[in-house]
């Protein structure tokens, strides 16, 4: 009996094992900057803003492209250090970005105007290359002369090719308490080479057509 123990175990002992620690990937770490990008997700809806104005809220989602490789990023490690990259480790990274359409009231309507607010809508129309054609309104009796925004779809949005600038959006408290900070789209410049992509879906709106 003691024989067949001790032969169980010299077979055991034979089994080999080792332990192999994991090699440390490096990980490039997002930054602030401009990522070349395309818009490929859509999604729309009005909304009353402030008790006051009423706006129509696009929340679009852009795509970091092939052509970003080429670009040069300095981003903090953890322990505080810069370290240099090129943009290739981006690619195919995605951020959100928000862009609002003030409406403007009709008669019987109980909203104010807030036309003022629409500079970044009108920079970004102006930016996919969405013409604002310029007229002249009376406005309060007197002639203004004010840019017609229209009011874009999904589809005039998606594929676009842009120049994203990305930075840290607003800390925010998640479910368990923890604080929340990611990065997000602040807003869209030109990316003159950049070329339309076809994006097969990601366009929704409450428009009823």
């Amino acid at each position: 009996k003691m024989a067949e123990v001790n032969d169980m175990f010299d077979d055991i002992t034979k089994e080999q094992a080792y332990y192999k620690p994991k090699e440390k990937k490096d990980i490039t770490l997002l930054t602030e900057g401009d990522y070349l990008c395309h818009i490929t997700s859509v999604t729309t809806k009005t909304l009353d803003v402030q008790g006051k104005y009423k706006a129509r809220l696009y929340t679009y989602t852009v795509e970091v492209a092939e052509e970003n490789k080429d670009k040069d990023y300095y981003f903090t490690e953890i322990d505080g250090s810069k370290k240099h990259t090129k943009g290739e480790p981006y690619i195919g990274k995605k951020f959100y970005g928000k862009l609002w359409r003030f409406l403007e009231p009709a008669e019987g309507d109980d909203f104010e105007s807030n036309s003022t607010g629409n500079n970044n809508y009108l920079r970004f129309c102006e930016t996919i290359g969405v013409d604002c054609p310029k007229e002249t309104k009376s406005i309060d009796g007197q002639d203004v002369e004010v840019q017609i925004l229209p009011s874009l779809t999904p589809d005039d949005m998606l594929g676009r090719p842009i120049t994203a600038f990305v930075a840290l959006g607003k800390p925010w408290v998640d479910k368990e308490g923890k604080k929340r900070q990611y990065y997000e789209c602040k807003f869209c410049k030109k990316w003159a080479e950049g070329k339309k992509k076809t994006i097969k879906s990601g366009g929704t709106d409450d428009i009823p057509f």
